[in-house]
């Protein structure tokens, strides 16, 4: 075994493929198949589940990316001290539940480390999001936390051998379009919801335990699934559908939309997932940092 094999498979986990891990790395998929194989075959372990849905990661794979990850970097950062040379690689990812604020808290990580060659903010579901960060895919991961998933999620958390730590605590608030007929109330109760159509993001259909959607209306308008924010933008800007809870914009206006009070919801928590025993590295650090500049320019209670 060696760095380089560390570093193919580092490349198939985080592209997802062989095929894009190769054009990433500027080498024939032969050759990168053929090395990961043999480090397999030394290690008497299979580190990827290859099936027509995609490449993933077996337990053994993650527990592999997880430990591989450290050397690499800690092998490049011995190098770079030594020698004066660029990094090659610095590698820092964060995957998170649908806000605007991971977008600027990266942009402002871009601008301090300029160095860093590759940057990963991944939009996915809760249950996607704790698999990335048990598996060393993502250092950290961003979600909320409400009265219906907080027990469920905590349990998970444990057995995956994550922790979180609150940033804050947020009210639920109704987004909606500018001429919408409610856009006149400032505080909106859930009854005058009931009519309309609830735009809410997916989640995996095995976890409904993980829904970070408050609330369910009964006799509500039809719920309308989606899993990226454009899709809802378009949606609420043309009827008069809303969506509330997991959705957060800086700006709400600039999509064409305004945020309304939600009477008598419970708060909720927005944390940040890591490996139990994980040190975080100074950019995550950075990050976090700058999420919670975010957070308090959109009037979220800080802890």
């Amino acid at each position: 075994m060696n760095i380089q094999q560390m570093r193919y498979v580092l490349a198939v986990a985080d592209n997802g493929s062989f095929h894009s891990a190769a054009k990433a790395l500027f080498i024939s998929q032969p050759t990168l198949s053929n090395s990961i194989q043999k480090l397999e075959t030394e290690l008497h372990v299979q580190l990827f589940k290859r099936t027509r849905q995609g490449t993933f990661l077996t337990t053994s794979g993650a527990a592999f990316v997880n430990q591989a990850r450290k050397i690499v970097t800690d092998t490049e950062n011995l190098q770079h001290s030594f020698t004066n040379k660029p990094v090659a690689t610095r590698y820092f990812s964060v995957s998170a539940r649908h806000y605007d604020g991971i977008g600027t808290a990266m942009c402002r990580v871009m601008e301090r480390y300029p160095n860093y060659q590759y940057l990963r903010a991944y939009e996915s579901t809760i249950a996607k999001i704790i698999q990335d960060t048990a598996q060393g895919k993502s250092e950290i991961g961003v979600v909320f936390l409400n009265d219906v998933n907080q027990a469920h999620i905590i349990n998970v958390l444990g057995q995956n051998n994550l922790v979180y730590d609150t940033l804050g605590n947020f009210q639920s608030q109704i987004l909606i379009r500018q001429e919408h007929p409610l856009s006149r109330k400032p505080v909106i109760e859930k009854r005058d919801l009931s009519q309309y159509p609830q735009i809410r993001f997916t989640q995996d259909a095995t976890y409904s335990e993980f829904t970070d959607d408050p609330f369910v209306l009964p006799g509500s308008g039809p719920i309308i699934a989606i899993n990226d924010r454009a899709t809802m933008t378009n949606i609420i800007n043309q009827t008069d559908a809303y969506t509330v809870g997991s959705a957060i914009l800086e700006t709400p206006q600039k999509s064409g939309l305004i945020a309304r009070a939600l009477h008598d919801v419970p708060k909720n928590q927005i944390v940040v997932l890591r490996q139990a025993t994980h040190e975080l590295s100074e950019v995550a650090q950075y990050f976090i940092s700058e999420l919670k500049v975010c957070l308090a320019a959109n009037l979220v209670e800080l802890n």
